[in-house]
């Protein structure tokens, strides 16, 4: 196993203007506070109820590379400020990965290709961290030292000390897979997971080591019904807390449904979740959102059963994120792009500004 030495780069005091690659800045109010709509996608990830993160990656001329810009706020969206931006190679959604492990010390993941970035000042300042290959398609970190990232379907690097130093593993098995938003994720170095794609039955892979070794684990075929072997897509998702959710989108002899398992024991049984009646958002282990339409339903035995809460949502397309019982946030389609939060558990949503883009 090689070991990659890379010394994360120093920290770049820069002051935000046109002039690009600009890889960060001390903070430009957004011009207009009372903006709620975008013709731009951003992503959005709110780490407390009043400070949030947003990243958009700009299409560039004729469609082709841009760059992206990442703003904060502490206000709840009242004023965002302008963070980083740089380069981008493709258009799009702009990955955006934040995650913080005190008040103060944390990671951010932007950009395509990726950049990574660590603050240890609350995001005052950002310190570039460099990657053991110029391409990465996944990065993760359990806490501040433990991190791990993929380049490719084989390619899995695992660090110790925050991204300064990166090791390269043995392979994953042949078939293990990660798609974007789910399927390589580690809870602890001795709990990771990853998704699979291929012929035979649907299951994922973990590891205790740290992603040295991975253990297969088949998914039980739903109910009364057989699986279909001939090819399956697995992708694995950590619950906060405890637990996993494994999502198939294998054709089962009969139906076309995509299903759904919990494990709650790193997949020694798993338990097959019925249809839920909406998009499926995760409050804790236990405690899911649904939402269809202007119905949003709650569950409370991980999505075992189901209680219809409110008929009354607003017609907008409501994807949300939770941060706990009462707050969350969802990107918004409604003449543009905008972004909605909630403060009483989902059951009335309010518009909010979004970073104005010049």
């Amino acid at each position: 196993m090689a070991l990659v030495v890379i010394a994360a780069a120093g920290f770049a005091y820069l002051r935000s203007n046109a002039t690009l690659p600009t890889t960060q800045t001390n903070g430009v109010p957004s011009t207009n506070p009372l903006q709620v709509t975008t013709n731009q996608t951003i992503r959005y990830d709110f780490v407390t109820p009043s400070e949030g993160w947003a990243a958009e990656n700009e299409v560039g001329p004729s469609g082709g590379a841009g760059q992206f810009r990442v703003f904060r706020t502490v206000d709840a969206a009242r004023h965002w400020t302008l963070q980083l931006a740089g380069p981008s190679s493709l258009p799009g959604f702009a990955p955006l990965l934040v995650q913080f492990f005190d008040q103060k010390q944390g990671f951010m993941e932007v950009g395509l290709p990726m950049e990574l970035y660590r603050t240890a000042d609350g995001g005052a300042h950002w310190q570039t961290v460099g990657l053991p290959t110029p391409r990465m398609f996944a990065i993760t970190f359990s806490d501040l030292n433990h991190g791990w990232s993929l380049a490719g379907p084989n390619g899995l690097y695992a660090t110790v000390d925050g991204g300064y130093t990166w090791q390269n593993l043995p392979d994953p098995p042949a078939d293990a897979y990660y798609i974007s938003g789910g399927s390589l994720a580690f809870r602890r170095p001795t709990e990771g997971w990853m998704g699979s794609v291929g012929p035979g039955p649907p299951h994922v892979y973990a590891s205790t080591d740290m992603g040295l070794t991975w253990q297969r684990h088949d998914l039980p075929p739903p109910p009364g019904r057989i699986w279909d072997t001939s090819g399956s897509g697995t992708t694995v998702q950590l619950l906060p807390q405890i637990g996993t959710v494994a999502t198939t989108e294998s054709g089962v002899t009969g139906s076309s449904e995509i299903d759904l398992f919990t494990s709650f024991d790193t997949g020694s049984t798993w338990r097959f979740v019925p249809p839920p009646p909406g998009y499926i958002s995760y409050q804790d282990a236990f405690h899911w959102w649904a939402i269809k339409g202007r119905v949003l339903s709650k569950s409370s035995d991980a999505g075992q059963t189901w209680v219809q809460i409110s008929d009354t949502l607003p017609d907008w397309q409501i994807l949300p994120d939770i941060l706990d019982s009462k707050h969350a946030w969802s990107v918004i389609v409604a003449r543009g792009f905008g972004l909605a939060l909630t403060s009483d558990g989902g059951l009335h949503w309010t518009r909010a500004n979004v970073p104005q883009l010049q």
